[in-house]
Parts: structure tokens; sequence; C-alpha cells
């Protein structure tokens, strides 16, 4: 199915019960939820869309943000008459869902991030010896079966030595209906200007994050700083999965998922007012330039606390060395 207004976006909606919307990554369609939509069809009614200008969407060689995105996805449920639903979100879907639940909380039944940050100068990165390993096996093994195949990036390294055929399963899935390179580059371009850490404590829907403890594409510490600013949150970390937990660990996922919705069953959203609507709608357009400024204004801070940081570790040693010296000992310095 399409979207009626433009630009026209693919969706699929399937089962019945509690809405669900599942926000796809950065590149990627929704094509990703179909190996596992038959856990969750049965008992929830699933929505799933292509990010404008990927997979099956109407093309588009524009810049996009976040605030862009979540009005996307709030047009599919516009589309389907649906007020509002469970919104879970991975990887690049997180930061849409984040943002969704921000701007417009009155769609936003409770939240699920999958393998997703807050943005900005804070989030934390990989180590470079874990990145540069996780590149060279993703170029190692496409240059193998001449073609991406980015399971190194996605899923854990037990996983892929344990179950090698599921893995063959998965990945075209991940590969075929990829965005062309100019819309992934405008979303690349979005993530970039995402920033919403201290945006966070705004987030009245009730939270689950679910992050993989192996993830190499978003580090787990993003997944802490996400639960220690989120009012009413739940974290859950898969230990030893990586990046695509829902794949990865898809049964217990399922179970994890299905609880949190059959018990945010009776939570209603805030309602919001005219003002609000017209506050978002007017600013969309600048969100990329707003959230840039907020990156600015977060790196700045920090580079200035990271002298008093230093200067107040420092004076912490000494007091601790001063204080573990034995008796007498300082008078012979």
């Amino acid at each position: 199915m399409r979207t009626t207004t433009r630009p026209s976006l693919y969706f699929t909606d399937r089962g019945e019960g509690q809405p669900v919307l599942l926000i796809t990554g950065w590149m990627i369609s929704s094509a990703v939820f179909d190996p596992i939509a038959h856990l969750y069809v049965p008992h929830v009614r699933v929505v799933a869309h292509d990010h404008r200008g990927t997979g099956r969407s109407e093309r588009w060689s524009r810049p996009v943000s976040a605030a862009l995105l979540a009005a996307d996805a709030a047009r599919v449920l516009d589309e389907l008459g649906i007020e509002h639903a469970h919104v879970v979100g991975v990887s690049l879907g997180a930061a849409v869902a984040l943002e969704l639940a921000v701007r417009m909380p009155h769609r936003v039944r409770s939240l699920v991030l999958v393998g997703g940050g807050a943005g900005g100068p804070r989030t934390a990165l990989p180590s470079v010896g874990e990145a540069i390993a996780t590149a060279t096996a993703v170029a190692r093994e496409s240059s193998g079966r001449r073609g991406l195949w980015p399971a190194a990036a996605l899923f854990s390294s037990g996983f892929r030595a344990e179950r090698p055929d599921v893995v063959a399963e998965y990945v075209p899935y991940f590969v075929s209906d990829l965005a062309p390179v100019v819309a992934g580059s405008w979303q690349l371009l979005a993530v970039s200007c995402f920033s919403r850490q201290g945006s966070l404590h705004q987030v009245r829907a009730p939270t689950l994050i679910v992050h993989g403890g192996a993830d190499k594409m978003v580090a787990p510490a993003n997944a802490a700083q996400l639960a220690r600013a989120i009012p009413d949150v739940k974290l859950h970390i898969a230990t030893g999965a990586g990046h695509a937990v829902p794949l990865e660990r898809p049964e217990a996922t399922s179970r994890l998922l299905l609880d949190w919705f059959e018990a945010q069953r009776h939570r209603r959203p805030a309602a919001r007012g005219r003002r609000d609507r017209l506050t978002e709608r007017m600013s969309r357009p600048f969100s990329l330039v707003s959230g840039s400024a907020r990156n600015a204004r977060d790196a700045v801070t920090l580079a200035l606390r990271l002298p008093h940081a230093r200067t107040l570790a420092a004076a912490g040693a000494l007091r601790g060395r001063l204080t573990d010296a034995p008796t007498g000992a300082h008078d012979h310095a």
C-alpha cells in the first residue's frame, strides 16, 4: 500500500489488535521486519513503512531531518486512521521515534528504542579498534561474496559463527531495496544533526530501551544515557547480542515487546492542542539548523567542562595519595 499524500510512502498493515508502528533504520527498507513479523502479527496490528527515498517509497533527493521523517511516520498513521500507536524505532528509526515522541507526544502510546541514542556530541562511540575491525570484516566478506554483506556490523560474532545459515537468510533483507546513495547521504546528515540529549526529560510516553550488549554500530553506553534521562523508562540489555537484536534474538525480543505492549494497553497519550500542532509544523523546516545549534552548544559546554573535570580529577587523586600515605611520609618529601 501507498500513502495518498506526497511523497508517496510504501507501507504494510498486518494483523489486528493494538497498533504498533515499526520505524526502520538507515538506508534500509521495512522488509527487514518480514522474517520476524509472524511473531507479532497474531497478537498486535503491525504497521511498517519505507522512509521517503528508500526502498519502495517515492524517490527523494532533497535533505531530510529526523523531524521530517517523524512527520512521515505520523502520515502513515493518518492514512490508516490510527490516532496513536506503540512506536518501535530501530537504529536510525530510534532517532525518528524519539523525535516523534518529543514533537508529537499525542501520537505515541508507548515508545520502544532499539539500538539507538540521543545524538549529539555526548554520543558514546565504539572504540577505534572495534570500528576498524568491523569495517575490515564487512569489506572482507563483501569482497568474498562480490556484493555488500554487512553481517559483521549487524550481528554478534557468536551468532555469525553459530548460525551462519540464519545470517545468510537475514542479510538479503538488509541489502535489497537500499536507498540510493543521495538519499542515504541525506539520512546520514539527519543523523549527524540529530540532538535530543537535552529533550529526554520531555518524553511523556512510557519507554522501553532495548540494546545489544555486543553492539558494534551503536555503543551500549548510549542506552544507559537514554535510561538515565527519560522519566518513565525500562532498560533491557541483550547480553552478547549485536545491533540487530530483534533478528538475532527473535523469540526473546518478541516476548519482551509483546509483554510491554500489553502492560501499556491502557496508557493514553496526553492530548495536544492546536497551538502545539502549529508550533511543530512551523519548526519542522528548521530542525536541521536547530539540531546543529544544539550540537554546537553541547560541544562548547563539554569543552568548557573538560578542563574543570580534569582539575577535579587531579585534585581528587592528590587527596587520595595524601590520605593513603603512611603517617609522616609527606614530611620527608
